[in-house]
């Protein structure tokens, strides 16, 4: 368990809490690391000139971030440390892992985003965020990022003749060893590595084979051949149905929630290995699941997965942990729209990736934020947020109700930072999104300020 002393409550808490452990080699360096991080996480949506205060505070943001000495990989570290200690006491811990692009127009050291070899710049980024089985974000355990060469355009035409780690699909397999180390170390907490179709690569079941420490479990992507023969869907044909289950499909923009009815069905396979993979194949298990309904855009889900899948209940537990991958679409989401990483104003590659680095967990912040808004649990409010800014949402929700809540939560306190987001918390509108989250959160920083303004001029 963390301290309750040094616990999320508040930016400039919170920023000691994730980025205290750096090491950049100088006092100076880490305490301006502290501050930019905490003004980061008061505005999420700010620029670099907007969140801090003055042009000297800007300045010094600047430096630091073209500061040779400084790298991307020192400044995520500290946040890895404690994402670890928050796996540890856990006892499943789900890594899903997904890739976005982001596009940053013309700078210098960026690679390919858009098609073509004259596509729109940017870099990759490949995030591998570690969830509790109830959703809760701990944290990033891995964050690649890399720039595609215009020079190397059209390669992928050829990419089976290359090896894996030739390849940017290597990078699946990257977040698979890196949950493999953090397993060992952590032997207690059972640990599963969920991914979508991209991630549908012989080589990642392989690389899991020897490593039963850690499951696998992705959405397929190709129709495999068994070694008796059939292709994954014959088999999942003659396979007999096994249940349904209803789950609420999330919203989404501009599309509501919605029930789905889902048929179940799963199996036992032996996969044939690739013309450029050795072996006989592996054994696998599959999971289906088929929405019974006549429209379009139906739910259908085929997910492999190397752990066993004996009955209903856990062919109905790996559906549960692979939606949790929706979660790392709407941090992708987060990052790009809420943290307006995509707007940042440095000239070079390597300054915009050194920013990169805060913007992720920033964005892991408000993900967390709205994951609380939806939950009616006994989390501690002031683990989240700070005496001052309860106050503030406190008054913020009595002015705008025309009275004193009886009870202050932190369902409450997160939806009163969203109702200044905008949120208008109507009977039918549900939870609040993080679009509201990261307004409102801007909204609470300056509201913060003139609270402490106030008291200071008596």
């Amino acid at each position: 368990m963390l301290e309750a002393s040094i616990k999320r409550s508040g930016p400039d808490r919170w920023a000691e809490h994730e980025f205290g452990r750096a090491k950049l080699g100088d006092r100076r360096r880490l305490r301006r690391l502290k501050q930019i991080a905490a003004r980061f996480a008061e505005q999420p949506s700010a620029s670099i000139p907007k969140s801090c205060s003055g042009w000297g505070q800007t300045k010094a943001a600047y430096r630091f971030f073209g500061h040779p000495g400084i790298t991307s990989k020192a400044l995520l570290e500290p946040h890895q440390e404690r994402t670890r200690e928050r796996c540890t006491p856990e006892p499943l811990v789900l890594v899903v892992q997904d890739t976005t692009g982001l596009t940053y127009g013309e700078r210098a050291g960026l690679g390919l985003v858009g098609c073509g070899a004259d596509g729109v710049k940017g870099l990759w980024l490949h995030s591998s965020m570690a969830f509790t089985e109830q959703g809760r974000a701990l944290g990033l355990v891995r964050a690649e990022h890399w720039r595609r060469d215009p020079a190397g355009f059209g390669k992928a035409a050829k990419r089976h003749e290359r090896p894996t780690a030739e390849k940017e699909s290597q990078r699946w397999l990257n977040s698979f060893n890196d949950c493999v180390e953090w397993a060992q170390a952590a032997p207690a907490t059972r640990w599963v590595n969920v991914a979508d179709r991209e991630a549908d690569i012989y080589e990642l079941f392989a690389t899991a084979a020897p490593h039963p420490e850690v499951g696998v479990l992705v959405r397929a992507r190709h129709n495999r051949k068994t070694v008796e023969g059939a292709d994954l869907e014959e088999v999942i044909k003659t396979t007999q149905l096994a249940g349904r289950v209803e789950i609420t499909v999330p919203r989404k923009p501009g599309v509501a929630a919605r029930k789905a009815c889902l048929e179940v069905r799963y199996a036992q396979v032996k996969v044939k290995a690739p013309a450029r993979c050795r072996g006989e194949g592996l054994t696998l298990w599959l999971v289906e699941a088929r929405e019974v309904s006549d429209q379009g855009g139906a739910i259908h889900w085929r997910l492999l997965t190397n752990l066993p899948v004996e009955n209903l209940e856990a062919a109905l537990e790996k559906l549960k942990w692979y939606r949790l991958r929706w979660q790392i679409e709407e941090y992708h989401r987060i990052l790009k729209s809420g943290c307006q990483a995509q707007a940042r104003q440095l000239e070079t590659g390597d300054s915009l990736i050194k920013v990169l680095m805060l913007d992720i967990i920033v964005a892991w912040r408000v993900l967390e934020l709205s994951r609380a808004a939806r939950q009616n649990q006994a989390e501690a409010l002031e683990a989240h947020f700070c005496p001052e800014e309860i106050e503030v949402l406190k008054k913020h929700r009595a002015r705008s109700s025309g009275k004193e809540p009886a009870t202050f939560d932190l369902r409450a306190a997160v939806r009163a930072v969203a109702q200044m987001g905008g949120f208008l918390g109507r009977k039918g509108d549900g939870e609040p999104g993080a679009m509201t989250l990261w307004r409102g959160l801007q909204v609470l920083a300056h509201l913060v300020l003139g609270w402490r303004l106030a008291k200071s001029c008596g």
